[in-house]
Formats: structure tokens, C-alpha cells, sequence
């Protein structure tokens, strides 16, 4: 891929014009040979950013995971017209104007969420498991949040590894009551 957009001269060093050719050549070989817009659009893994464009997510959602090893962490969901993701990503640096500067380490396609389905990058436990970052998928139902997909991230090989979804809870956090 990257071999492939450095031939079509897409510059590595400036994001935004990266992911707007890989999503505006996606969508053209999409045209041409099929459902590969999504592929092209996520060949962001192992990209440098500061801003996603405006219209990349058409939802989004970001969470700090904190600091693990040497490394800080954090999880964007995008949602998009295809299908929602997770994006591992790693703080590589901070700009001269104190901007954070991410790279993609992870993508997890998790296809289309139905109405009723949230993707959680906070709030998850894993029954038994003292592990710092689980992502889940889960379905909302009576008020209540049964989790159908879930994901440990394996920072030293910044992976994400299946999880059984039964042994993983994901609750919302208490609100605070407000008194008139």
C-alpha cells in the first residue's frame, strides 16, 4: 500500500492529504474492481496523524488509555458509512504548537453496528482479569448492556486479542444525581 500511494506521489509528511488520497483512490478502485474502498481508506495503520479530516468519522469518539510500558495509548471508534473501528493508536510526539501527534497501530473493522449496539473503548472488565484496555462491542437491552464482541489489547505487541464476550462486563458509569 504505502509502495503504492509513494508511486501516485501522495506525501507522507502532511496526514490530511494522505487520507484523503487513500479514501479518494479506495473509492475510485472501488468504482473499478469492487468493495475496496474500506481496505484503501484503512491504510492509515502505521500512519502519523494530528487531525483526522472532518468528514473521515462520520461518528468518533476517542479515549486516553494511558501511559503502558514506555508508550501512552489511545482508542478512537469511527464510525463510518461502511462499518464502525476501533484505532489503536500510540503518542509518537507532540508538535511545536504542543499538538499530539498519533500513529496508528491497530484497525479493527467491526462491521455495521445495529441500532442497538454501542462500541465501548472504556468501562469494560474482564471477569477474573486484572488487564488494562478491553473494547467491546455490546448490545443494549432493558436497560442493561450484554457484551456480544470483545477485544484485550496486548500492548507489548500492540495487538488486539479476541476475548469470549461472556467473560467480559461492560457498565456504564454511575451519573451523578442531580438534586433541584
Amino acid at each position: 500500500m504505502v509502495a503504492l500511494f509513494k508511486k501516485l506521489g501522495v506525501a507522507f509528511h502532511n496526514p490530511k492529504p494522505l487520507l484523503w488520497q487513500c479514501c479518494r483512490w479506495g473509492m475510485i478502485s472501488g468504482l473499478a474492481l469492487g468493495p475496496l474502498p474500506v481496505q484503501a481508506c484503512l491504510g492509515i495503520q502505521g500512519q502519523e496523524y494530528t487531525d483526522l479530516p472532518a468528514d473521515f468519522c462520520q461518528g468518533y469518539a476517542d479515549a486516553l488509555l494511558g501511559k503502558q510500558g514506555p508508550y501512552e495509548y489511545g482508542v478512537v471508534v469511527c464510525d463510518r458509512t461502511e462499518g464502525s473501528y476501533f484505532f489503536l493508536q500510540r503518542l509518537v510526539r507532540y508538535t511545536d504548537q504542543q499538538r499530539a501527534v498519533w500513529k496508528v497501530v491497530q484497525i479493527k473493522p467491526l462491521s455495521k453496528l445495529r441500532p442497538n449496539e454501542l462500541a465501548l473503548s472504556q468501562g469494560c472488565q474482564q471477569v477474573d482479569q486484572n488487564r488494562a484496555g478491553i473494547l467491546a462491542v455490546v448490545r443494549e437491552q432493558a436497560n442493561r448492556l450484554t457484551t456480544h464482541r470483545a477485544w484485550a489489547i496486548d500492548f507489548a505487541t500492540e495487538a488486539l486479542i479476541s476475548l469470549d464476550p461472556t467473560t467480559v462486563n461492560c457498565e456504564p458509569e454511575l451519573q451523578p444525581e442531580l438534586v433541584p
